[in-house]
């Protein structure tokens, strides 16, 4: 099905770091790899997304959050790259380009989550599932680098109840309701989250 198509009838169901299995014909894979079913090929880690505001309705996350490093991008580099700016040896579009959000503080799986909240409609869905990081699924892989549990995704509901929303005024990420949460540390963590609007009482 013509993509564009699914754009005008109100949005595209994306798969986050699809690989080459892709949820279905439906879908619009993304993937830094150019597989078989991939439709954007573009590094996760690169902000923006070549993709318009609020253009997505539903998207997964299947095994690719563990990926992501939590921590922020090295100071350093945002020192040095403004350095070849100053000195005229590259431009800070060809900085934007080849280093993606360099400029950024936030820690970057803050900043994914943000770049999700970015290009999903209000109400969209937004369904992640990783592997526990108690598990031996997370334990075994080496270039497993962010753990997650029952409690992380709450960081990002400014009204989650169990914690009363005392861990989002933390990072302050944009808002997502937690609709549904299931977890194991013997296995992973899966949860169903949707797009808040924004509202400065949250602060």
């Amino acid at each position: 099905m013509n993509k564009e198509i699914l754009l005008l009838k109100g949005g595209i169901q994306l798969d986050v770091a699809c690989g080459a299995n892709k949820q279905g014909p439906d879908w619009v894979g993304m993937d830094y790899r150019p597989l078989d079913g991939v439709d954007i090929v573009h590094n996760l880690l690169d902000f923006p997304w070549p993709l318009p505001d609020e253009s997505v309705i539903r998207a997964v996350c299947s095994h690719i959050v563990e990926h992501i490093p939590p921590h922020p991008p090295d100071p350093r580099l945002k020192m040095f790259t403004q350095l070849m700016i100053d000195k005229g040896v590259i431009t800070a579009n060809e900085a934007d380009e080849r280093l993606g959000d360099w400029q950024s503080s936030s820690p970057r799986f803050i900043r994914f989550m943000d770049e999700l909240w970015r290009v999903m409609k209000s109400d969209g869905q937004l369904v992640i599932i990783a592997p526990h990081g108690l598990s031996f699924g997370f334990l075994q892989d080496p270039s497993h680098c962010a753990e997650f549990s029952e409690a992380t995704f709450a960081y990002f509901d400014p009204l989650e109840m169990r914690t009363n929303g005392l861990l989002y005024s933390i990072y302050k990420p944009k808002p997502w309701k937690l609709e549904v949460l299931n977890w194991s540390p013997e296995s992973s963590v899966e949860v169903l989250m949707r797009k808040r609007r924004e509202d400065y009482s949250y602060e």
